[in-house]
């Protein structure tokens, strides 16, 4: 059964520290006018974003280390994510996204020139649209019979970013207000989608960036030499 939030904007949400992070300051606090900036893009979003998600929990099973089924169609995210699904009998496909007030926001941004401004508020959508991914898990901690990986998205880990087109197809056409492009990107720019595992005998296991080769993730916490 398909469900969807809509999402309040509380400061205890979405942290501070996760900006910093997603602007590459990887743990450090950056400059003071920085700072300013943050709380300033914080104060303006908070009454015009609604961000939103929707879910669904389907059966699946692993054909293998690279495949899955679920929904009637088959995924391939790769060895990678393969290798954290183990115990895996359903899965909560979702779709998140900071929203088209959001987009709206960034466009009249791009208008007055700021760029470091625009800079500070394209880290803030990413944030909110992966903090409503961390709200979703912790739904999944209070009313899920199931333990929960952690959520995998296509286009990471190795899982082809075109899959993103069928993971869409088990959504009605535009979830949360979503559109999806020819070239699998999706709009308002600041949406993500993806999935978590799902099993009473999968074991959660936190991201390994070293198997990764993603040298750009944002959230990576290895350092490639």
């Amino acid at each position: 059964m398909l469900e969807e939030r809509q999402v309040r904007l509380q400061p205890s949400d979405f942290s501070e520290e996760e900006v910093y992070m997603a602007m590459g300051y990887r743990g450090a606090t950056p400059e003071a006018d920085i700072c300013a900036l943050v709380d300033e893009v914080w104060a303006e979003i908070r009454s015009l974003c609604i961000p939103r998600y929707m879910f669904q929990i389907l059966e699946a099973r692993q054909l293998s280390k690279l495949r899955i089924l679920a929904g009637g169609m088959e995924f391939s995210p790769g060895g990678i994510i393969g290798s954290y699904l183990s115990g895996m009998t359903h899965i909560c496909l979702f779709v998140a996204t900071a929203g088209k007030e959001y987009d709206t926001y960034l466009h009249n941004l791009k208008k007055q020139d700021n760029i470091v401004k625009e800079y500070v508020a394209d880290s803030v959508g990413s944030v909110i649209a992966e903090g409503c991914v961390t709200l979703l898990g912790k739904e999944l901690d209070k009313e899920c019979e199931f333990r929960h990986s952690l959520p995998y998205s296509p286009g990471y880990c190795g899982w082809d970013i075109r899959e993103q087109q069928k993971l869409f197809s088990l959504f009605p056409p535009q979830p949360c207000g979503i559109v999806l492009s020819d070239s699998f990107l999706m709009s308002p720019v600041k949406s993500v989608s993806g999935f978590f595992g799902l099993g009473k005998e999968l074991r959660p296991q936190p991201y390994r960036c070293e198997i990764c080769n993603n040298k750009h993730c944002y959230k990576r916490k290895e350092k490639f030499v």
